[in-house]
């Protein structure tokens, strides 16, 4: 099932089969009754827009939501239905961020344990652990070695090993220095509770961040601390930090800052990031300025702290500090954008990723200039970069476009609300406008699917086309057919 036609293990076959227990298992995990707090379904419905007026869909145009979230019966007694526990388990562990129920208060702080646990795993990257495993073992195959070399693009083979646990490392000191200033400025603000629920919830919110998985410990996720900068910052550096890719920390580490010795991937990450969290910012910003539902009630210094913070979450962690559904449609598209953007390869970030973009920008500047090669950053680009590119853009744009169609088809919700639901779950962002729990269980269903394709796809093709490759024995004749 998961070998090639040698007989050999599949990295790309891996790598689902890892994602695919690790969900499983935390959907085990969360549907045990101590999992959940049971304090009733405690739904954060009341976030869900006015349905609009759909022809023939029986809704009245301004018919409030749905009082109860759609789902399967509980797997067990007291325990959460299946449908909550499989969605949040898939979220957690694709690291997006959508929920259908409060995070605070219906998951006990077990289940809260179980989607910290399911972070981790997402957000370091099943690939990484897999080798990471092997290796500890001593028992590591080639195959898991080409895993993580898919990973750790860059990086010599035989460093493997001492590269993933210098990440390791580094990923836990990040997560545990910016999880004491987290908790001990969640425990100043008075908005928390204090002593060990305090820390908790500062370390929680530390690796949500640095995963780039957009789960927060409260209904209105970070919107009571759109008015502190050490809060918002500190996310905002997890988020960077977390979603500029293992390899360009592990490059930097080996080979410094100096320009002339980065490859093209660690140039393309860091003035792609540069450009878009600049760009973003302003565009956020010149859009919602006098918007008195998101930044017009800030004073200039807030808002541009939360112009910066909508920027970079969309990158793709998923924490919103200003209400995302009273956000204008224009900033909406906007932030479509960021989110399929997304951050860096074989990081803790989902999305189409920076280098694909920068290479399909590329190759297609260059095809109109009638360039014979493409160059970027002072660097010849590869050819198969150049179609593997072109390949994982057309299929997450033929993603979209197909998701799309079924939402709008099969609920109330509109083209713009639908487009924005679709892009967060496929880029694996977890911003929504509010109507994520009044989904019917096949949307939701859909949305799973999204994650997981956004979480793994890009990453399981380029390794199962490297799986697929065989030496051809002839060649068709050539022909060109017009195009355009």
């Amino acid at each position: 099932m998961i070998k090639d036609g040698t007989g050999s293990l599949q990295p790309s076959r891996i790598v689902i089969l890892a994602f695919l227990l690790t969900m499983l298992a935390g959907t085990v995990l969360l549907c045990l009754p101590v999992a959940r707090t049971g304090a009733g379904e405690n739904l954060i419905l009341d976030q869900s827009p006015a349905l609009p007026a759909a022809a023939n869909s029986g809704i009245a145009p301004h018919d409030p939501p749905t009082k109860t979230v759609p789902s399967l019966g509980p797997a067990l007694p007291g325990g959460a239905p299946l449908s909550v526990a499989l969605f949040t388990a898939a979220s957690a562990t694709c690291v997006t961020g959508l929920i259908v129920v409060d995070t605070g208060t219906y998951w006990s702080p077990f289940g809260q344990t179980v989607l910290l646990g399911l972070m981790e795993l997402g957000g370091i990257g099943t690939m990484t652990v897999v080798s990471l495993v092997s290796l500890a073992l001593g028992r590591a195959t080639s195959d898991t070695r080409e895993v993580a070399a898919h990973s750790l693009r860059g990086i010599p083979l035989g460093g493997i090993k001492h590269t993933v646990a210098a990440i390791l490392g580094f990923s836990l000191v990040a997560q545990m220095i910016f999880g004491v200033i987290l908790a001990w400025r969640l425990g100043a603000s008075g908005k928390v509770p204090g002593g060990a629920m305090g820390v908790f919830h500062g370390f929680f919110l530390a690796a949500s961040a640095f995963n780039n998985a957009g789960f927060a410990p409260w209904t209105d996720s970070v919107t009571g601390f759109n008015h502190d900068p050490v809060v918002l910052g500190s996310l905002a550096v997890l988020i960077l930090v977390g979603g500029l890719g293992f390899p360009v920390w592990a490059v930097l580490w080996v080979k410094g800052p100096h320009w002339w010795r980065l490859n093209l991937n660690v140039r393309i990450m860091l003035v792609g990031t540069a450009v878009l969290v600049a760009g973003g910012t302003v565009l956020m910003a010149a859009l919602e300025w006098n918007n008195p539902a998101t930044l017009g009630a800030h004073h200039p210094g807030e808002k541009l702290l939360n112009a910066f913070f909508a920027a970079v979450s969309p990158r793709t962690a998923g924490f919103n500090a200003i209400d995302i559904g009273a956000q204008y449609p224009a900033t909406w598209l906007v932030t479509d954008g960021l989110m399929l953007v997304g951050g860096g390869s074989a990081g803790t970030a989902g999305g189409l990723k920076v280098t694909t973009t920068a290479v399909v920008l590329a190759t297609l500047w260059g095809e109109v200039r009638g360039a014979g090669a493409i160059n970027i950053l002072g660097l010849r680009l590869a050819r198969a970069a150049q179609r593997q590119a072109l390949a994982v853009f057309s299929l997450f744009i033929g993603l979209v476009g197909i998701s799309v169609f079924l939402m709008v088809l099969t609920t109330p919700w509109g083209l713009s609300r639908s487009l924005f639901e679709v892009c967060s779950a496929l880029a694996t962002v977890g911003l929504s406008t509010g109507i994520t729990p009044s989904l019917p269980v096949a949307n939701q269903a859909l949305l799973i699917a999204l994650m997981l394709v956004g979480r793994l796809g890009p990453l399981t093709i380029a390794t199962a086309w490297g799986a697929r490759k065989r030496r051809l024995v002839y060649e068709l004749p050539k022909d060109y057919p017009l195009i355009g």
